[in-house]
Order: C-alpha cells, then sequence, then structure tokens
C-alpha cells in the first residue's frame, strides 16, 4: 500500500474513518500547502512534556528493562547557571503508565509491556501526547495514541485514547514497521499531526524506510510512502538500523544507530520529497558522529533531544539494567566524527 503526500489532501476528505474522528481532530486549515523546507513547530520545544523549555525523558518499562511496566517520566534537569538542560533527569522516575491503554479489560502498567513509546503533538494541539505501538507479540503491528496532561503525566486514557489500527501502518507486502519514530511535518504539509517514519521489509523484499502521513486526525495513518534512501553507509540492510527522531530550532534531526559496527550518524534539515511515482527521498545533510558508539550494547530506548539547547541534537540512551545516559553532541564535522560528551550513568529508579 503506497501514497504520496500530494493524495493526501483527496482522501483527507473521503476517508470514512476520518469523518469518525472528527471530534477528536483540531479545527482543519482551509487549504494545506506545501512549504518549500520543513517546518520548525512553534511553542514548547520538542520532548517538553511540561512546559518548562526543557526537554524531557521517556522510557518504558516491563520485562527486561529493569523497570516496573508501564511508561516511566522523567523530567529534564535545568542547569542553574545556563538555564538550559545538563542531561540529567529527576529521579526518582515516574511511573505515569498505571492505567494502561484504555483498551484491555484489566488496564495497567503491563499493556505497555513490549510497546515503543514516542512523544509528540499527535492530537494537533501545542502540547506533548504519547504514541504507544507493538513491533512484536500478539498486538503486533497496532498502537494507539494517548492524551498528554502537559505536566509531564497521563490522565485516564478513558476518553483519551485514539487506535492506530493494523491496516494503517503496513506496506505494500503487508509488512509492518520495525519500528517508528516521529517525522513531525517532513513532507511539508501542514496537517497539524505529525507523520511518522519506519523501517519496514522483510527478507524477500528487502528493508527500507516508509513515511507514514497523517490525515489531519490523531491516530489516522493511511499508506505509506516507500523511501528510496540508503543506509548512512550505503547499504540496504536498514532492519540493522535504529532511528532517533526530534526538532531542533534549525529543523528536524534524524540519527541512525547501527548497534553491530557501532557507527552513529546525525541527518539534519531532514526533508520528505516525493518523488511522483508513489516513492519519495529523505534529503538531509549527513553527519558522522562516532565510528563506535556502544557497540553490541543493548539499549531499550534511544531518546532524541536538543538536551542543551544548543541548536544541535543529543541522544538519551537507557539500558536493561533501568540505567540512563545523556550524550552530548557538538562539533558536527564534514570531515570526521563530532564530539560527544556523555554524562554520568544513573539510576531511573
Amino acid at each position: 500500500m503506497t501514497s504520496s503526500f500530494s493524495s493526501r489532501r483527496v482522501l483527507a476528505w473521503t476517508t470514512p474513518v476520518a469523518l469518525a474522528l472528527t471530534a477528536l481532530a483540531p479545527a482543519l486549515p482551509a487549504q494545506a500547502t506545501a512549504k518549500p523546507t520543513s517546518a520548525v513547530i512553534s511553542g514548547p520545544v520538542d520532548k517538553d512534556l511540561n512546559g518548562d523549555g526543557i526537554p524531557d525523558l521517556v522510557t518504558v518499562g516491563g520485562p527486561g528493562t529493569g523497570l516496573d511496566s508501564g511508561v516511566w517520566s522523567a523530567l529534564g534537569v535545568k542547569s542553574r547557571k545556563t538555564g538550559f538542560g545538563t542531561g540529567q533527569v529527576r529521579t526518582p522516575a515516574a511511573n505515569i503508565g498505571l492505567g494502561g491503554t484504555g483498551v484491555s479489560s484489566d488496564p495497567g502498567g503491563e499493556d505497555f509491556d513490549g510497546a515503543q513509546i514516542l512523544t509528540g503533538r499527535f492530537f494537533g494541539v501545542n502540547r506533548e501526547d504519547f504514541l504507544y505501538y507493538y513491533p512484536t507479540g500478539a498486538a503486533a503491528g497496532i498502537g494507539g495514541v494517548l492524551r498528554g496532561a502537559g505536566d509531564g503525566t497521563l490522565p485516564s486514557p478513558y476518553n483519551n485514547q485514539v487506535t492506530i489500527g493494523f491496516e494503517n501502518l503496513i506496506d505494500a507486502n503487508g509488512n509492518i514497521p520495525l519500528q517508528l519514530v516521529n517525522a513531525f511535518q517532513a513532507d511539508g504539509v501542514d496537517s497539524a499531526v505529525p507523520d511518522l517514519l519506519g523501517i519496514a521489509g522483510d527478507d524477500t523484499n528487502g528493508y527500507q524506510l516508509g513515511y507514514h502521513p497523517s490525515f489531519f486526525a490523531p491516530g489516522l495513518y493511511y499508506g505509506v510512502t516507500g523511501l528510496t534512501n540508503s543506509t548512512p553507509t550505503g547499504g540496504t540492510d536498514w532492519q540493522n538500523w535504529t532511528l532517533a527522531s526530534t526538532e531542533t530550532a534549525s529543523g528536524i534531526a534524524l540519527f541512525l544507530r547501527n548497534a553491530g559496527t557501532g557507527a552513529l550518524y546525525l541527518w539534519t534539515g531532514v526533508t520528505m520529497v516525493d518523488n511522483g511515482d508513489g516513492t519519495g527521498t529523505l534529503t538531509h545533510s549527513q553527519y558522522q558522529v562516532a565510528a563506535n558508539w556502544n557497540t553490541g550494547v543493548a539499549i531499550n530506548t534511544l531518546h532524541a533531544a536538543d538536551i542543551n539547547s544548543d541548536g544541535t541534537a543529543d541522544l538519551w540512551a537507557v539500558f536493561p539494567n533501568g540505567t540512563y545516559r545523556a550524550y552530548l553532541v557538538s562539533g558536527l564535522s564534514d570531515n570526521g566524527t563530532a564530539t560527544v560528551t556523555a554524562t554520568r550513568s544513573r539510576r531511573l529508579v
């Protein structure tokens, strides 16, 4: 199943599901116009859950995480000297997912076991919400959006949740994404609700990036545009890469990590260009951040944000023992690796 962003304006008005969700959607623009470059959303910075201007850290608990089941929120610590984030977070982190997803008969933190959690303005307002997605398990291929409370917590999921169905995310070969990240509005179409970027495929047809456009309503994604981009090292082995995205003052940034080789790259100024044939391309500037970054080390969550507000995207990594560490990136270079400053490892709980 493929679609280009140019067809989104028509489908947004004709898809029956969209009509069913209009009560949840923000007012539609009179006309969605393509922008030549990716838009920088105004208001609180990306990953700022409580509106204090400092990015915050979110991760999932459950088996193999060193944390109890649920969604863990840890608010970023502000430097008294600079007023910017330090990379450390307030601990103990809070389990904000004890109310579950709102769709199970016995709701609780276990609803999130095995899920990925994204933050973003998925209800189309100036506040961070939470998107959960199951890449494996009994619920593989489905997910949902939970409305954020605006203070780093989640309200009751009832009447604050929208389901993302299996059919919303599969590719032309019926494959579900191996992972998803926030694509913001990289295609230049102001739909109020962020798009998604994922990796999908199979051994027969190969793996590739896929762009999932939002259709003006929370949780409503229809079709996927297959992207022709090679991996940062020029290959097609996208199944070996992990993504983490954020939005900085200069645009959309995407980290790409190969755990087996230790390669870590950063794409900046990311924009999705429709090729007009059912495929698309991400245009970007590429920087090698590190050649041997946590090689072979298991990382449960890669969480990208401009942590110290210097205009360059940084990373938080959450490890299987429940510890976290920030990696502050500077000195991006066309001729070599960047400078990566790691904070001290600390427990979330």
